[in-house]
């Protein structure tokens, strides 16, 4: 049987919303997971990109889970990037002391971080340093320029570019998987600026340039930028090594003994630019890497991070 619904009993329009708002806040105590500009549901992933990442991101930051490592995007003066600096500091130099990695470029950038939370909020075990050129801006400085010339980059003025540098993952760490965090948030950034092109240094583990001379040969032969986009170290910097004809190497043995992030950006279909730095404070060999961003994002937007 059907009561009428009496006067008094009626639900005003505020109250009703009141209802949805309460009934809102009580599903929310059951969310695993809230953090700044992040809700994370269990078990629901609004992009499957990944079943053991589960994220909604109300604003275009880079900002992830997977299991106890928080992947995310940080400014000064965030103390995250202090954390950073610090990580820097002991992947790049021999000393030991609690030391900052730091210079002019840093105040500028964006600080990509991986964070184990399983040890501290503040434990930062792999960094990236991001320093983006939006589309037609007239001029903006570069650490890369500080060891090559890149004026036939820089004078495209319809790309968007992205300098990546300083990465490094700490010690206990470099299984893969914080690397390829690294890269799934690279490939997060990249989309959320709408990058086209992504350059940077990266090193060879000397300033002993003959050291390298078959891998330097090997990335001049087969990976070579197009002229319009190449790249020359600056004269007073110019690494010198013995340039090794192809028919003395073995292609796939050589590829093998490449760096670990130099190979990671091959497979990603990045070119190297002429020649080669000595870069005697850091005691490396430096290498000019360009890169299409839709290669990145190709690559690693969907990237399985398994255990």
């Amino acid at each position: 049987m059907v009561f009428p619904i009496k006067q008094k009993n009626k639900i005003s329009k505020y109250e009703l919303e009141k209802k949805r708002i309460d009934k809102f806040k009580s599903m929310l105590v059951k969310v695993k997971y809230v953090a700044k500009n992040v809700i994370y549901l269990k078990g629901w992933s609004k992009k499957k990109l990944d079943k053991k990442i589960y994220q909604i991101n109300y604003e275009d930051k880079v900002n992830f889970r997977f299991k106890n490592y928080l992947v995310k995007v940080v400014k000064e003066p965030d103390p995250l990037v202090s954390k950073s600096k610090e990580l820097r500091y002991k992947s790049f130099f021999s000393d030991k002391k609690s030391k900052l990695d730091s210079d002019k470029f840093d105040s500028s950038c964006d600080h990509l971080v991986v964070i184990d939370t399983s040890i501290a909020n503040d434990f930062v075990v792999g960094s990236y340093r991001l320093l983006l050129k939006p589309k037609n801006k007239e001029k903006i400085s570069f650490y890369s320029e500080s060891e090559f010339n890149l004026n036939k980059l820089m004078k495209i003025k319809e790309l968007s570019l992205l300098e990546a540098g300083r990465s490094c993952v700490h010690k206990n760490y470099r299984d893969g998987r914080i690397i390829k965090l690294l890269w799934r948030g690279l490939a997060s950034y990249i989309t959320d600026k709408n990058v086209d092109f992504i350059f940077g240094c990266a090193s060879f583990p000397s300033s002993n340039s003959e050291l390298f001379s078959e891998e330097l040969s090997y990335l001049s032969h087969n990976h070579k930028p197009p002229k319009h986009f190449n790249s020359k170290p600056l004269n007073h910097l110019r690494a010198k090594f013995n340039k090794v004809d192809r028919k003395y190497y073995d292609n796939d043995t050589v590829f093998r003994s490449l760096p670990p992030l130099i190979k990671a950006y091959i497979r990603a279909g990045a070119w190297i630019g002429e020649g080669a730095v000595c870069d005697y404070n850091f005691n490396t060999t430096d290498v000019l890497v360009i890169l299409k961003s839709k290669n990145i994002i190709k690559k690693y937007s969907n990237l399985s991070i398994r255990t």
